[in-house]
C-alpha cells in the first residue's frame, strides 16, 4: 500500500533543473567546493572553498555563516528571496557512528529577530552532503511550485524536482521520500530528508527536520534544528524537502541493547492478507472518518477486534490518516493495552506495581507462569491465553490486583490463583 502511494506521487514529479556532478575524494576532510542552489533561477552551480574560508572556519564549522553573508545585503529580510539558508557539513562532516553525531550547521536571517542565526542538528544530512563531494550547501530564492532538491551522489545527479502531491507533515514525507529514493529496504538507510512541517508556514518558531532511517524499528526519526525559526524560512521558499542520497559506504548505527527493550520488542511483525481482515480494518477506520486525531481509538477498536495490531492495520491507518508509521508504533508500545503480537482469546495481566509488589505480586505472577505453562509475555500454544505483567491496573486500594480480561479482582492470594483460573476454564496441571 506504502510503495503504491510512493509510487503514485513519484509519477506527479518532474525535473525543473538538473546538473550532473562527480563524488570527489575528500582531502583532510574538505572536498575543497560547496553547492549553490538558486530556486528563483532554478541555477545549480558548484563553487570552490577557498583557503582563507578554511583558515578562518577549521573543519568546515563556519563555512554556512561565510556563505550568507555573501548573499545577503543590508536589506534583506527573513522572507527576501536572497536570504539563504546556508548548510555546512560539520568538522570532517562529523560522523555516522550514532544519529546525533553527524552535525549539520546552518545560517540564515531569522523571522523572530530578522538578524543572523545559527542553528545545528544531528542526523546523517551533514555527513551524506560531506560524503557526496560538498563543503556546504547553500539555498536560495524561492520556487514558484512546491518541489524537492534532490542530492544523488550515486548517480552523479543534482535535481530540482517539483513535488505537488507529499504531505507536508515532517515524519510522513522524511518516510515517503525514503522509500521513493532507496533502491531498496537496506538502502534506505542510506537517505536523508530534510522537511519543515506544514505549521511553519505559520509560526515564527517552526522547526527544520532532519530525518536517518533507524534499521531497526524500520521507520525513519527525526533530529530537529528548531533556533530562530528556520523551518519558517524553509516553507516560505516553497521548498518541500531536501533529499541526500548517500553511496553505500554508511555502517550500520548501533547502540548498546536496551536493557528494557525486550518488554515492548515483538517476537514477530504480523501481516493480515486476508481481504475480510483488510475490509474489518478498513471499516474501523472509516467509522473514525479517517480522523488523525482519533488514531488511539481505531487502535483500541482493532485491538478488540483481532486481539492485536498488525503491520498491516499500522500500515492502512497510516495511509488514511496520514500519521506516520513511526508516531503509531511509538503509540503501540507505550500503551500496555496494545500489542503487535497476536493474543490469547483471554488477557491474564498481573500488576508489579509499589503496592501490589510489596503485598506479594511477584509470587502472585510466578505461580500464574508455572499453572499455565508460559512466562509472563507469553501466549499459550493454543493462542487461548496470553499473560502479561504490567506496571499498574490503577486499583492500589486492593492490591495485590490481577485483570482476567475486562474483569479486576483484587486481594488476590497466592493461594486463590488455581480457583481464580479454573473459573476462566482453564486446566492447569497443578502436579
Amino acid at each position: 500500500m506504502i510503495a503504491e502511494k510512493v509510487r503514485a506521487m513519484a509519477a506527479k514529479h518532474h525535473v525543473l533543473a538538473e546538473k550532473e556532478f562527480s563524488v570527489v575524494e575528500l582531502d583532510k576532510g574538505y572536498s575543497n567546493r560547496y553547492l549553490r542552489i538558486d530556486l528563483t533561477s532554478k541555477e545549480i552551480t558548484i563553487h570552490p572553498v577557498s583557503q582563507q574560508m578554511k583558515d578562518l572556519w577549521v573543519g568546515g564549522k563556519g563555512f554556512d555563516l561565510w556563505l550568507m553573508f555573501k548573499e545577503i545585503n543590508p536589506s534583506t529580510k527573513w522572507d527576501s528571496s536572497e536570504n539563504p539558508i546556508c548548510f555546512s557539513s560539520g568538522p570532517l562532516g562529523g560522523t555516522t557512528s550514532f544519529p546525533g553525531s553527524g552535525k549539520t550547521l546552518l545560517t540564515s536571517i531569522s523571522p523572530l529577530t530578522n538578524i543572523p542565526i545559527d542553528s545545528n542538528v544531528g542526523g546523517y544530512f551533514g555527513p551524506y552532503l560531506k560524503f557526496s563531494g560538498f563543503d556546504a550547501l547553500v539555498v536560495t530564492g524561492k520556487c514558484e511550485e512546491e518541489s524537492v532538491i534532490v542530492i544523488d551522489a550515486v548517480n552523479g545527479s543534482i535535481r530540482i524536482e517539483s513535488a505537488p502531491e507529499e504531505d507536508v507533515d515532517s515524519h510522513v514525507i522524511a518516510e515517503d521520500l525514503t522509500f521513493m529514493y532507496a533502491d531498496d529496504t537496506t538502502d534506505m538507510r542510506n537517505v536523508a530528508v530534510v522537511s519543515s512541517g506544514s505549521a511553519a508556514k505559520h509560526c515564527r518558531i517552526g522547526l527544520l527536520n532532519f530525518s536517518f532511517w533507524d534499521w531497526r524499528r524500520g521507520v525513519a526519526r527525526l533530529k530537529q534544528a528548531g533556533r530562530g525559526g528556520i523551518g519558517m524560512i524553509f516553507m516560505d521558499k516553497n521548498l518541500k524537502a531536501i533529499v541526500a542520497k548517500n553511496k553505500d559506504i554508511t555502517p550500520a548505527w548501533r547502540v548498546e541493547e536496551s536493557k528494557v527493550e525486550h518488554l515492548v520488542r515483538p517476537k514477530a511483525i504480523n501481516e493480515q492478507t486476508s481481504p475480510q481482515a483488510m475490509i474489518a480494518i478498513d471499516n474501523i477506520i472509516h467509522k473514525w472518518k479517517d480522523d488523525k486525531e482519533y488514531v488511539i481509538e481505531m487502535m483500541q477498536d482493532i485491538q478488540d477486534e483481532f486481539k492485536f495490531i498488525s503491520k498491516t492495520a499500522i500500515e492502512r491507518i497510516s495511509h488514511y490518516t496520514k500519521r506516520s508509521k513511526a508516531y503509531l508504533y511509538h503509540i503501540a508500545t507505550f500503551y500496555k493495552a496494545f500489542s503487535l503480537e497476536e493474543k490469547g482469546q483471554i488477557s491474564i495481566q498481573v500488576c508489579m506495581g509499589t503496592t501490589c509488589h510489596v503485598k506479594g505480586a511477584s509470587r502472585i505472577l510466578e505461580r500464574m507462569e508455572q499453572l499455565l505453562g508460559i512466562k509472563s509475555g507469553e501466549t499459550t500454544i493454543d493462542k487461548r491465553y496470553s499473560l502479561d505483567a504490567v506496571a499498574c491496573l490503577g486499583a492500589c486500594s486492593i492490591a495485590p490486583v490481577i485483570k482476567i480480561d475486562d474483569q479486576v479482582i483484587g486481594n488476590v492470594q497466592v493461594k486463590d490463583i488455581g480457583n481464580l483460573l479454573k473459573q476462566e476454564d482453564v486446566e492447569p496441571d497443578f502436579d
